[in-house]
């Protein structure tokens, strides 16, 4: 390669990585004020307010909305992951579901070194860190290079379920992001169980990916004991963490119903329900109203389509392949209280995404790469048509 040549591709490469920073800067500016700071990206909503805890209530973060969003309640218990105040409780609308989900709490805490101020901030701004940390995973272990690495970086940086959680400070991003960091862990099964291990603290679903750790190699007597070894790092942090849990927090009224449903019962209501809203609403309804509606088919029909690679094309041996396909499982039986917007689905299905996109990069070739990426990926850019319209 010439220098001719080789200026121009790294004159490519840094507009690729402009663009790429783009959604997450302009989320980072939408939600910043002089007054607050980034505050604003964990969404404490009016409703809420009364039952805030003391250090929130002197703090006064910007109220964005009635009933605010998730971060709330996980950005309260960076303030005292111990779960030893007697006003935590009272602050949660979940106490037990919150509380169990403490790893980006506690990761806040100890980096805000325990000042309610740097917390609240810090917790804030933790999933652009990890968003940071999913971008250099890529640059180290995957390489941008060619064309199709660039594309695996937007698919998953810029993945609706990405960029919600950045935007709304919620644990999902950083928990799938740990799970990538275990799979690029060349095998070290120690790093990998460890990494896999720490995800589930963040958010308990992460378990679906446990079986993603090397877990063959060698004799079968050194498998048995790497497997032995494997499950206690894998399990007893989050097993040991539950049992704390139940024994401080109540479990609260907002239980959540409709989570789950028979297989596929969901997928097929959200499909059905929001092509029947759009074919009422035309022309009652505004323009912006109806690109919602169109991107949550589009959008709902690309999980699909992730969801079916796994399934037809399994790869037993391939440790990405393990990874998602508990979650593509989990896409089957996902409920009404799920399926409302793709704000929701996207994040909790965050691992198909990532799994889905890092298997065709490694195995689909020409056309067939080009045919299952448009599809897999052609309706998870919800946040890009937020930030547009």
């Amino acid at each position: 390669m010439d220098n001719k040549t080789r200026t121009r591709h790294t004159l490519i490469s840094i507009i690729l990585l402009i663009i790429l920073f783009a959604l997450p800067a302009l989320i980072l500016s939408q939600h910043y004020t002089a007054g607050s700071g980034f505050l604003a990206m964990i969404y404490f909503g009016q409703n809420f307010q009364k039952t805030a805890l003391p250090d929130v209530k002197e703090i006064s973060p910007v109220t964005s909305s009635t009933w605010g969003y998730d971060g709330q309640f996980y950005a309260q218990l960076a303030l005292h992951p111990g779960l030893k105040d007697p006003n935590l409780a009272n602050a949660l609308d979940n106490p037990v579901y919150r509380a169990r989900r403490i790893g980006l709490s506690l990761l806040a805490f100890c980096l805000g070194l325990g000042k309610p101020t740097w917390i609240l901030q810090i917790y804030a701004l933790l999933n652009f860190f990890f968003w940071l940390v999913l971008l250099l995973a890529i640059y180290h272990f995957v390489g941008l290079k060619k064309p199709r690495d660039w594309l695996l970086a937007f698919a998953l940086l810029w993945s609706t379920g990405t960029l919600v959680s950045v935007a709304r400070s919620l644990p999902d991003l950083p928990a799938t992001v740990l799970g990538v960091l275990a799979l690029f862990s060349n095998n070290n099964w120690i790093m990998a169980a460890t990494l896999l291990g720490i995800s589930g603290l963040f958010k308990e679903t992460s378990v679906l990916s446990f079986t993603a750790i090397p877990w063959s190699n060698g004799p079968i007597k050194s498998n048995i004991k790497r497997l032995v070894i494997s499950v206690m790092i894998l399990i007893l942090p989050i097993a040991l963490w539950l049992i704390y849990v139940h024994m401080r927090m109540p479990s609260g009224s907002a239980m959540g119903t409709n989570n789950f449903n028979y297989p596929l019962f969901g997928i097929i209501h959200k499909l059905g329900g929001s092509v029947s809203e759009l074919a009422i609403g035309v022309g009652h309804i505004s323009f912006y109203d109806q690109a919602v509606l169109i991107s949550e088919i589009i959008c709902a029909l690309s999980l699909t389509v992730q969801a079916i690679y796994l399934f037809t094309i399994p790869e037993l041996s391939s440790a990405t392949w393990r990874f998602g396909i508990g979650f593509a499982i989990l896409f089957t039986l996902l409920g009404d209280n799920v399926w409302v917007n793709q704000y929701a689905y996207c994040r909790v299905l965050l691992p198909l995404t990532f799994s889905f996109n890092l298997m065709i990069h490694e195995y689909e070739k020409d056309y067939k790469y080009w045919i299952w990426y448009l599809l897999g990926n052609g309706g998870m850019c919800g946040m890009l048509i937020y930030s547009l319209l």
